[in-house]
């Protein structure tokens, strides 16, 4: 039996969503994997995070998309038949072992909004990130509603340090694919040769750093995925290592630092201002190694393919 999936990666636009965004690692690690994928629409309620993807998408390092700030009031059902994936990084809190684990008992227990909004898009893939004790508390509920929705699931844990990282970050990935056979997802017709979606039209808004969309008609989500190859991301090549050295690894960091003094670390000063710090403290403790999810997505997806045959 053939391996590929169910749409053509050489000839189709894979399209997804992000739910609980956050600096967009899952996004760019499908990016590293899937060429051709375009995140289409984030969710995510941290301000600084979605201003920070507002910010990479004005600087053409991430391709234009709607930004939403509220999963409990998305609405999915207008993305159904528009997207093939659904990704989510959901709060790690009420299962990790640095935390109470509280479980589903905790307010920050997103997991079932995921799945609504998982229910009302039925797209073919649904890729998830959490912490590795997501796997001993939270996950077979997971996988129940998930294989109750029609999904098969494949789960795993990977690391950084499998990426080339100096660090560990053993994170739990879940990758889902739809049982029902024969089934693919195409944009609406008529959506080809629209205008992509400009940078005026990404906005914030009533003034609290909510990066987000005014309207959420059908008219603004056909502009959204009409977008071309031009806006996906170019990973390019570079000289510089992908990770920083470790900690103690000195002769590497005075190699590195030779060849790039202007990667010299710089002082921090009282114009900085701390919110900021620890905004970006919380956001990289918390991240998810693009490179990880990469790998994670490629095993993942082919334990997939190999149970087809």
């Amino acid at each position: 039996m053939d391996l590929r999936t169910e749409f053509e990666p050489e000839t189709d636009d894979f399209r997804g969503i992000s739910l609980c965004a956050g600096y967009g690692g899952l996004d760019l690690g499908l990016h590293i994997a899937e060429p051709q994928y375009r995140t289409v629409g984030y969710v995510g309620r941290e301000s600084h995070a979605a201003a920070t993807l507002v910010a990479r998408m004005a600087d053409e390092a991430l391709g234009k998309a709607l930004v939403w700030d509220d999963l409990r009031s998305f609405d999915g059902r207008p993305w159904r038949g528009r997207v093939h994936l659904l990704s989510a990084g959901y709060p790690c809190q009420p299962f990790s072992y640095a935390g109470r684990r509280g479980g589903d008992s905790d307010p920050r227990h997103l997991w079932p909004e995921v799945a609504r909004i998982a229910g009302e898009i039925e797209p073919e893939w649904i890729f998830c990130e959490n912490v590795e004790g997501h796997l001993s508390m939270g996950y077979a509920d997971v996988e129940a509603c998930l294989r109750g929705m029609g999904y098969t699931t494949k789960a795993g844990i990977f690391t950084a340090r499998e990426a080339g990282a100096s660090h560990r970050r053993r994170r739990l990935f879940i990758l889902a694919h739809a049982d029902r056979l024969g089934w693919r997802l195409r944009a609406r017709s008529g959506a080809e040769g629209r205008e992509p979606i400009d940078d005026g039209a990404i906005r914030l808004r009533h003034g609290f750093g909510r990066a987000v969309l005014d309207g959420r008609g059908d008219q603004e989500l056909d502009v959204a995925l009409a977008g071309d190859a031009s806006d996906r991301v170019d990973a390019g090549c570079y000289d510089r290592p992908i990770f920083a050295p470790g900690p103690g690894e000195f002769q590497e960091w005075d190699r590195l630092l030779a060849q790039h003094p202007d990667l010299q670390p710089a002082l921090l000063r009282d114009g900085d201002g701390m919110a900021d710090r620890v905004e970006r403290t919380r956001g990289a403790g918390n991240g998810v190694c693009s490179l990880a999810a990469s790998l994670a997505w490629a095993v993942l997806k082919t334990a997939h393919q190999l149970d087809a045959r």
